[in-house]
This record gives structure tokens, C-alpha cells and sequence, in this order.
């Protein structure tokens, strides 16, 4: 009678050990699933307007792109091996410059796509002089163990 005593009580702790472990699982299961609907929350929260029309965005973009074909017109007429120190900088500010005008647009849900908006490699494409010498610059800068600008 006592060893059925004793497999009873072992089952009984055997059960209650399973029913913790169901318990823990449970609670960390509730506590991920609430972490999980907090990010959604988050997510489709509405995001505060820049205040900036997608006009003012175009026309930064626009001007950033006119710096460039002036640096591209330049390198056509007088060619060289290398951009100047400060025609890299104008070349990197404008990249900049139209990556975050694009984003922004695609942020602001008006990207309206070729023929009107380009992305940077379509930009890119239409410098061929100006992107060959900054691909050269940046690659040099790499080897040098400087990194891009």
C-alpha cells in the first residue's frame, strides 16, 4: 500500500510540475502576443505630417539633380581623371539629397514612378562622367582604408 501511496504523491507532483510549466508557457505565450500587438499598434499609428508639400520635395530634388548635370556638363567639356575635392562633396550632398527627397515622396505616399520620379540608380545613369569619376574616387578611398565620404 505504501508504494502505491508513493506513485500516487509522484504523480500528483509529476502533475502539478506539468501544470506550472503549462502555466509559465501561457503566461510568456500572453506577454509575447501583447509585445507583438504593441509593435502593430505602432506601426499603423498614423505618422506626424512633415508639413512639406511633395512640391517643395520635388523642387529639392530637382535642384539637387540640376547641381549634378552642371557638374556632369562640366566634366564634358573640360574631361579629366579625377573630381576635385569639392565636386566630390557636391556630388555626395546631392546623392544624399535625392535619396531623402525620394523617401520622403515614398513616405508621403507620392511616388508617382518614371518618367516623373527617379530613383538614384536611374539618376546615377544619366551622369555617366560624373558617377565613373565618383565610383573611381570612392573606390580609391576604400583602398586606402578611408571609406566612402
Amino acid at each position: 500500500m505504501s508504494t502505491a501511496f508513493t506513485l500516487v504523491i509522484l504523480l500528483l507532483v509529476i502533475l502539478l510540475v506539468l501544470m506550472a510549466a503549462a502555466v509559465l508557457m501561457y503566461y510568456f505565450t500572453q506577454q509575447d502576443l501583447r509585445n507583438i500587438s504593441a509593435r502593430l499598434s505602432a506601426l499603423d499609428a498614423p505618422k506626424p505630417a512633415s508639413g512639406r508639400s511633395p512640391e517643395v520635395v520635388r523642387r529639392e530634388r530637382s535642384a539637387a539633380f540640376d547641381t549634378l548635370v552642371m557638374l556632369e556638363a562640366n566634366l564634358s567639356t573640360q574631361p579629366r581623371e579625377q573630381l576635385e575635392p569639392e565636386e566630390l562633396e557636391v556630388f555626395e550632398t546631392a546623392r544624399r539629397a535625392i535619396k531623402a527627397s525620394n523617401a520622403e515622396l515614398k513616405r508621403l505616399q507620392d511616388w508617382m514612378g518614371l518618367p516623373y520620379d527617379l530613383e538614384w540608380p536611374d539618376v546615377k545613369r544619366r551622369l555617366p562622367k560624373a558617377a565613373a569619376l565618383y565610383r573611381k574616387a570612392v573606390e580609391a578611398a576604400i583602398a586606402e582604408g578611408q571609406g566612402p565620404s
